[in-house]
C-alpha cells in the first residue's frame, strides 16, 4: 500500500471527531443563555416583590424599614494585651540554725536557695525580712499606682515548732 492510500482513512475519522464535538456542544448552555435565565429570574422576583408592596399600600415603606435587616457595623478589633508571665511560686521549706547563723531554705519554681536575713529571693521582688526557728517573713515593696509612696507586702511562712 502506498502512503496516499492511508490518508483517506484518517480523514473520515477526523471528520467524525469534529462532528461529535459539535453535537456535544449543541446542548450545552452558553454564558449568554445563563445570563438570560438569571435575568428572567431576577425580573420575576422583582415583579413579585412589587406586587406584594402594592398589596401593603401606603404603609409599605414603613413595613420595609421595620423588616429590613439592621445595618450592623463590624465588631471593633479587640485590643489584646500581652499576657504577663505568671508570678514565680515561692515557698519556704525550713530553716537551718548553725553557729554561723540562721538561713532559710526558699524554693522558687522548684529551685532551692539558702538565704539569710536581708538577702533577695532570686527571680522575684521578695527579700528575706526576718528569720526565726518557727517563722520566715518575706517582704517586698508594692507601688499603689497613683505615684504615692510604695507600700510593703509580706508573706509569713509559719514552720512547725521543734519539740
Amino acid at each position: 500500500m502506498s502512503r496516499h492510500a492511508k490518508r483517506p482513512a484518517l480523514l473520515p475519522m477526523s471528520l467524525a471527531c469534529f462532528l461529535t464535538g459539535i453535537a456535544a456542544t449543541a446542548g450545552a448552555q452558553t454564558i449568554a443563555d445563563y445570563s438570560r435565565a438569571q435575568r428572567a429570574l431576577l425580573e420575576n422576583t422583582m415583579t413579585q416583590a412589587a406586587a406584594r408592596l402594592a398589596g401593603f399600600g401606603a404603609s409599605a415603606p414603613a413595613a420595609m424599614a421595620s423588616t429590613a435587616a439592621p445595618a450592623v457595623a463590624p465588631p471593633a478589633p479587640v485590643m489584646r494585651l500581652p499576657l504577663l508571665p505568671p508570678a514565680p511560686a515561692v515557698q519556704v521549706s525550713g530553716v537551718f540554725v548553725s553557729s554561723a547563723g540562721v538561713v532559710a531554705e526558699v524554693v522558687v519554681n522548684a529551685t532551692t536557695y539558702l538565704l539569710g536575713a536581708g538577702q533577695g529571693v532570686p527571680g522575684t521582688g521578695w527579700h528575706v525580712e526576718a528569720l526565726s526557728i518557727d517563722r520566715v517573713v518575706l517582704s517586698r515593696r508594692v507601688n499603689d499606682g497613683d505615684g504615692g509612696d510604695a507600700q510593703g507586702a509580706r508573706k509569713v511562712f509559719a514552720l512547725p515548732a521543734l519539740r
